[in-house]
């Protein structure tokens, strides 16, 4: 097992991921659920205090993407909530019933190779799976995938979620990446597998896929990085109201979720997320889908200790939560929690170019500039460097020698880019170069590797 106690110690060499077989412990149902809504319009929560709900009954009819509730039970409140992110929510909170009764507006699909795609987009999107519809949210205007990857790695270094969901599901794999071959129309389909899980991996009957073992090393897990090495070199998503991309990336407990619904024709209403507090193995929990991390922390039976910290997913490219009323979603992945001596106090201390950010970096930014540019709102010389294109994994951060705030100086920057909406198309490209006189472009990242480059860094069959 990895460990991470202090981002400023003697580091590894390498990042290990965790390699443990841990079958999930389920945490027993809590008195309220609390859902995050992303849009805030009051039109698109269609309910009021009182009223009774189904499970997967989609509770945002009005809104781009459903609200599906994850229980049968009473809406006890709706009101604003503002997440750890800084964003606005619209928080909705139920109470579930003993008695579970469906919605009967999902319907089981028999046959999926006899399917049209749309069809199978948009029952997976009714479902609340976003991993389509992040990309586009109306499955009629779907763009062009020239690969899809299904992956069975974790993002969080300590997690073992998708991991196990291999494990215990690897005989639906198969018929998973069928369904989303279809759905999403790609070009090609990539199984990306971590080199411990190689055996497991064997086992699964060939088909149209071709399988790639990643070395289990952070921050491997990450889509963004998996596009550019297993697949056409840049992530599908949405943005500026358009797409992006070519490669789209699916974990392998969504994959099988889906299948599992669109066959079933019931909702997703649980979710595996790893938990650890730095000391022992990270052990798997199933919680529903909007259990407050409270219900967690009494199972565990943790209590996090004043000045520690309570982390979602992941220490190195997670967020630190202010209450222990904050509700996991479907997009948990793991909760660590920290004790006094291992948060890390970041420090007011001036970069001493040492240049080992720049280093560990695994999308090539240069990472000392942007955290100094940032610092001093030169944002438009951050767009110039790529912000963009930062992953968020933490790892500059980590090895640090200054303690500087690296991550969140450059999430920042995103942020107020982000804000300003597209760049001018008139204005200058690049930055004055005293050599050539002339304004050199900024690097294209995220380029495509050569397909000999691809073929290097996996097996395939």
């Amino acid at each position: 097992m990895m460990s991470i106690r202090s981002f400023f110690g003697i580091l590894p060499a390498r990042l290990p991921y965790a390699d443990s077989n841990s079958p999930p412990e389920s945490v027993p149902l809590p008195d309220t659920l609390t859902l995050l809504y992303s849009e805030t319009a009051p039109s698109c929560v269609a309910l009021r205090v009182g009223d009774e709900v189904k499970t997967g009954q989609n509770l945002a009819p009005l809104g781009a993407h459903p609200l599906v509730s994850p229980a049968t039970g009473l809406v006890v409140e709706i009101s604003d909530f503002k997440g750890p992110d800084g964003r606005s929510y619209t928080s909705v909170s139920i109470k579930p019933n003993s008695r579970e009764t469906f919605d009967p507006s999902l319907a089981a699909i028999d046959d999926f190779s006899k399917a049209d795609p749309m069809e199978l987009r948009a029952a997976i999107k009714r479902a609340g799976f976003s991993a389509l519809s992040a990309v586009s949210p109306d499955p009629k205007a779907w763009p062009k995938v020239d690969a899809l990857i299904i992956s069975a790695l974790d993002q969080d270094p300590h997690g073992l979620a998708n991991q196990q969901a291999f494990r215990d599901h690897a005989d639906q794999v198969g018929e998973a990446i069928g369904l989303l071959s279809r759905a999403a129309e790609a070009s090609q389909c990539v199984l990306a597998v971590p080199e411990n899980l190689a055996g497991i991996a064997g086992k699964i009957p060939p088909g149209s896929h071709k399988l790639v073992l990643v070395p289990p090393v952070y921050p491997n897990g990450y889509k963004e990085v998996l596009a550019r090495k297993y697949g056409e070199g840049i992530l599908l998503q949405g943005k500026d109201g358009g797409v992006v991309g070519n490669t789209l990336v699916i974990s392998v407990e969504e994959a099988v979720g889906m299948l599992s619904c669109l066959r079933s024709g019931r909702p997703i209403t649980e979710k595996t997320v790893t938990f650890t507090n730095g000391t022992g193995t990270p052990k798997n929990y199933k919680i529903r889908i909007g259990t407050p991390i409270r219900a967690l922390l009494k199972t565990t039976g943790i209590i996090p200790q004043p000045k520690g910290k309570v982390i979602v997913n992941g220490i190195m490219g997670g967020y630190a939560c202010f209450s222990d009323e904050q509700p996991l979603g479907s997009d948990a992945m793991s909760v660590s929690v920290q004790s006094p001596s291992d948060v890390t106090l970041f420090q007011d201390t001036a970069c001493t170019n040492c240049g080992k950010c720049n280093t560990v970096c695994p999308v090539d930014l240069e990472v000392n500039l942007l955290g100094r540019f940032s610092e001093y709102n030169l944002f438009d010389k951050c767009r110039t460097l790529g912000a963009e294109n930062c992953i968020e994994c933490g790892l500059c951060a980590y090895v640090c020698p200054a303690r500087r705030p690296l991550v969140h100086l450059i999430v920042h920057a995103k942020q107020v880019i982000e804000a300003q909406g597209p760049e001018d198309e008139n204005a200058e490209q690049g930055i004055p170069c005293e050599t050539c006189e002339n304004s050199c472009k900024p690097l294209r990242l995220f380029e495509p590797a050569p397909k000999e480059e691809r073929a290097e860094n996996g097996e395939s069959r």
